[in-house]
């Protein structure tokens, strides 16, 4: 990483390089800004920043105390889009230098979606960011994508050369951009 071989850091440095999102991970029972700062030193205004890039800032304005609004546990008192966006804010409150994020945005609509792939590419351009995706929509921007199919790689490229060299990558895009085969 960065020309040095990873087993030469000390762990809590190699862990705190990376921001990784999981599509169900753990909400705490806690306030909206300790899930976010998730026990780290993030000043106040990376937490709002993370927020807005997480397009989280406006329903956590709703919500009373806004930051300070009190999560349940597994956080049964936010929708599947309001976890994951909050879920998103604490991995991009650090600012990582890789930055993962499994299949992190399923529960959010596609203009929601769309808006934030753009605030990362916008505000996170020197992080290496991984995407594990369902959605093509999610991954046709991407550089590189790496399509799997039962844990094989069955095509690599950016989207323009999936379309013209991967068969099940072409297919999956016709079904969910609308477009005939």
């Amino acid at each position: 990483m960065d020309g040095k071989d990873v087993r030469s850091y000390e762990k809590d440095d190699l862990h705190r390089k990376f921001g990784v999102v999981f599509q169900n991970d753990m909400v705490f029972n806690d306030t909206l800004r300790q899930n976010i700062s998730f026990g780290r030193d993030i000043p106040e205004d990376r937490l709002t920043q993370a927020t807005k890039d997480a397009m989280a800032a406006e329903y956590i304005a709703g919500l009373d105390g806004g930051l300070d609004y009190m999560a349940d546990i597994k956080g049964a008192n936010l929708s599947g889009g309001q976890k994951q966006r909050l879920l998103i804010a604490r991995a991009l409150a650090a600012k990582p230098e890789i930055l993962i994020l499994d299949d992190s945005s399923s529960a959010l609509d596609y203009k929601t979606d769309a808006s934030l792939r753009k605030a990362v590419f916008e505000n996170y351009g020197g992080t290496t960011t991984i995407l594990i995706a369902q959605r093509v929509s999610s991954v046709m921007n991407m550089t590189n994508i790496l399509v799997m199919d039962n844990g094989r790689c069955i095509g690599y490229g950016n989207h323009e050369h999936l379309l013209e060299t991967c068969p099940e990558y072409r297919d999956i895009f016709n079904t969910q951009m609308g477009a005939l085969a």
